[in-house]
């Protein structure tokens, strides 16, 4: 499965193992990707990356079981993998600008 690759291969460039992971088949198309660290100005929630073939990737706090997008990668849906690595540890340490949305998602979604 394609989905299933690309996943993989994000997850392998951030450095995890994807046991914290999962997609989700039904369409559109979803992955929940668990990330290690925390967000600057959200030091008690855990991260979040989750993608839909429709919009992306977008990294999400978790604060219980909903899921609050902080911001969205902008450009291509599927861009590579080195690419949302390096988005994700930027936001990480408050080197890339995130837009808050403050849109609380059900865990599902991702």
């Amino acid at each position: 499965m394609k989905a299933l690759d690309y996943a993989l291969r994000v997850t392998r460039e951030l450095g995890l193992s994807g046991e914290s992971s999962c997609i989700d088949r039904q369409k559109p198309l979803r992955m929940y990707i668990a990330v290690d660290g925390r967000l600057p100005g959200r030091p008690d929630h855990d991260v979040a990356l989750l993608w839909t073939e429709r919009h992306g990737w977008a990294i999400a706090a978790e604060d219980g079981a909903d899921l609050t997008v902080v911001a969205h990668l902008g450009g291509a849906v599927e861009p590579p993998p080195h690419a949302v690595a390096r988005w994700v540890r930027g936001l990480l340490t408050d080197q890339w600008p995130a837009h808050e949305m403050d849109r609380p998602l059900d865990r599902r979604a991702g």
